[in-house]
């Protein structure tokens, strides 16, 4: 009988930003400030714009409107990771320079 088993790899995927908010890895998402916060969702963006204050009685529209046309906030999808440094699925920064 034989008592070994087969590990199987574990499927690392690489992510190229972690979200602020749930710590995880993120290949898409919400960047704040050009690159200061980085959400995974669109609540986590308007919770941040609240956090600063003045918006009592505005919609969630208007406030991501105004933020989005004040350049504050937008939304990509990163298809290229650095070469250097990505993140695991959760959070886990991984680098691979030798410096």
């Amino acid at each position: 009988m034989n008592h070994l088993k087969t590990i199987k790899p574990i499927d690392m995927k690489k992510f190229a930003r972690r979200c602020d908010v749930t710590g995880r890895g993120i290949n898409e998402g919400y960047v704040v400030n050009d690159g200061e916060l980085h959400f995974s969702e669109i609540k986590d963006v308007i919770n941040w714009l609240r956090s600063r204050g003045g918006m009592e009685g505005l919609s969630d529209e208007f406030i991501l409107d105004e933020a989005y046309n004040n350049e504050e906030y937008y939304y990509t999808e990163w298809e290229e990771l650095d070469d250097d440094h990505h993140y695991l699925e959760d959070g886990t920064y991984v680098s691979n320079n030798n410096q």
